[in-house]
């Protein structure tokens, strides 16, 4: 009868053909990844790698105001409403594509972005409010 391997015993065998590297590193990167959106993150509302269930960041509700040299743009003319959705929830990397694709569109032109998100403990923060086509980061 075989004696089980302890677990570093089974990895160290693994690890001795390339093919057990291979699943290795696949292994090691899947674990590893998600560890830098919760180190490095700018974005306080994107949770893509969050348990979302548990997470009030998804009750987050987000206004975003658009105007080009100081005039509202109807956002529902000029993006897809996924995008609009997605904005609602206070994404930055998407509210910044859309000022990004108003200054393509419009060279020269002064394109404004103001969200204010209100938090399920009632707290509202602003983000943004100066020209995105300059500073294209909330």
């Amino acid at each position: 009868m075989k004696q089980a391997l302890s677990p570093i015993a089974s990895i160290v065998t693994l690890a001795r053909t390339w093919q057990g590297v291979v699943i290795l590193v696949i292994v090691a990167t899947q674990l590893l990844l998600p560890l830098h959106y919760y180190t490095v993150r700018r974005d306080p509302h994107d949770e893509r790698f969050a348990w979302r269930m548990f997470s009030p960041m998804r009750m987050t509700r987000c206004t975003s105001q658009f105007t080009v040299n100081d005039a509202p743009v109807p956002l529902g003319g000029a993006f897809h409403e996924a995008w609009i959705e997605i904005a609602s929830r206070g994404r930055f990397m998407v509210i910044e594509e859309m000022a990004a694709k108003l200054c393509n569109d419009r060279p020269g032109s002064s394109v404004r972005v103001k969200l204010t998100c209100t938090y399920v403990d009632g707290d509202q923060r602003e983000y943004g409010g100066y020209d995105m086509c300059k500073v294209p980061r909330l």
